[in-house]
């Protein structure tokens, strides 16, 4: 039997803290956190999941629960554990559990069986393959009548400007190609497919994926973007970014890139 939450409201109580936690330095966040557990009883690893999953919801826009709702925190991790391997089932599952139609063993069982399915997949593959992305990137050109004749591929840790410009880029989910085309400056192509991930790297890659197509745009004319479960808020960064910027970023094989 499942026994009553300690908290009613977890969402709220860990975000009144939350704000204060977030501001303070690494050394400091342990000293509040060891406070807190002995003012309310929580212990300490309750507390750095409530604050983890509120993140996570943060920035899904949910900043509290309507009254006579619930959100188990064990139903959030397991959301965020799904979305490190496919964010395009978050919100989904997110409406899923504030209707009461999933439970937190059937969310533990959906991300089980889809770890599992990446792992086999990822044993079965090679390293990450260009081919599909290169032929993704050339419809892309072509379709926005850009020559790409005799246009040169090539892995952006090993081309030359490249190398110069891969300290601007965060972590791993930065461009993946470089297409050197016969006339005109050269375009960066990203691509979000990746295997793995962790129940916290959901919300810090998406972040980190966005920063950095922004870096690309400051650095080239043209930046192709391969992320059809993120197309919403790469949409959403176009409209955000400067307009010089945005009309830089064309998200491959998505109704907004053919704005001109």
């Amino acid at each position: 039997m499942v026994g009553k939450p300690k908290l009613p409201n977890w969402l709220k109580f860990i975000r009144d803290h939350r704000r204060h936690y977030i501001a303070l330095g690494r050394g400091e966040r342990r000293t509040y956190i060891e406070k807190l557990s002995e003012l309310t009883g929580l212990s300490d690893n309750s507390l750095r999941r409530m604050l983890a999953a509120a993140g996570f919801l943060e920035e899904e826009g949910i900043t509290d629960l309507p009254p006579g709702r619930r959100l188990p925190l064990g139903s959030v991790e397991n959301i965020a554990r799904i979305a490190a391997y496919d964010p395009s089932r978050r919100r989904a599952l997110l409406d899923e559990v504030w209707a009461g139609t999933k439970t937190i063993d059937e969310l533990a069982t959906e991300w089980e069986t889809l770890r599992d399915k990446v792992r086999s997949n990822a044993k079965k593959r090679s390293p990450m393959s260009t081919e599909r992305l290169e032929d993704m990137a050339t419809a892309e050109l072509k379709r926005r009548k850009l020559d790409v004749d005799h246009a040169k591929f090539v892995s952006f840790d090993k081309d030359k400007d490249g190398l110069q410009l891969s300290r601007y880029f965060d972590g791993i989910s930065g461009p993946r190609l470089v297409i050197n085309l016969r006339k005109g400056p050269p375009v960066v192509v990203f691509d979000s497919r990746r295997f793995g991930g962790t129940a916290a790297s959901f919300m810090h890659m998406r972040k980190e994926f966005l920063r950095n197509i922004l870096v690309a745009a400051g650095l080239y004319q043209t930046v192709l973007v391969h992320a059809p479960e993120w197309d919403e808020d790469i949409v959403e960064l176009k409209r955000l970014a400067r307009p010089s910027l945005a009309s830089r970023i064309l998200l491959i094989g998505h109704p907004a890139s053919a704005e001109k």
